[in-house]
């Protein structure tokens, strides 16, 4: 039996929609490291009430099998900011910058 290959998956998502030069920006990326497989934990759940009827329910989850690795993420934007990666662990990194200015319109 052969494992599938996994690859490194990565979201990203600011802290606000509107921001004013000068201010500072957090991005929060998620991430999974390819190292590490994910297998399907299915969980059923049964509940009875005083009249003897019955509801049912299932959820699927995914259960790392190792510890999550940290992974350094690269992050650029369009108008040139440097960004600083604060932290890092458990599959989610917090970058910061300052939004500078943008570049001037192409003429």
């Amino acid at each position: 039996m052969t494992t599938p290959a996994v690859t490194p998956t990565l979201s990203i998502a600011a802290d606000k929609d509107t921001y004013e030069v000068g201010d500072l920006l957090t991005l929060t990326a998620q991430y999974s490291d390819a190292s590490v497989a994910a297998v399907t934990l299915h969980i059923t759940a049964s509940a009875t009430d005083a009249a003897g009827n019955t509801a049912a329910a299932e959820v699927d989850v995914q259960v790392n099998t190792q510890a999550q690795q940290p992974m350094v993420i690269g992050v650029s934007d369009s108008f040139g900011d440097s960004y600083t990666q604060v932290s890092s662990e458990g599959g989610v990194a917090v970058l910061t910058t300052t939004v500078g200015t943008p570049p001037a319109p192409s003429a």
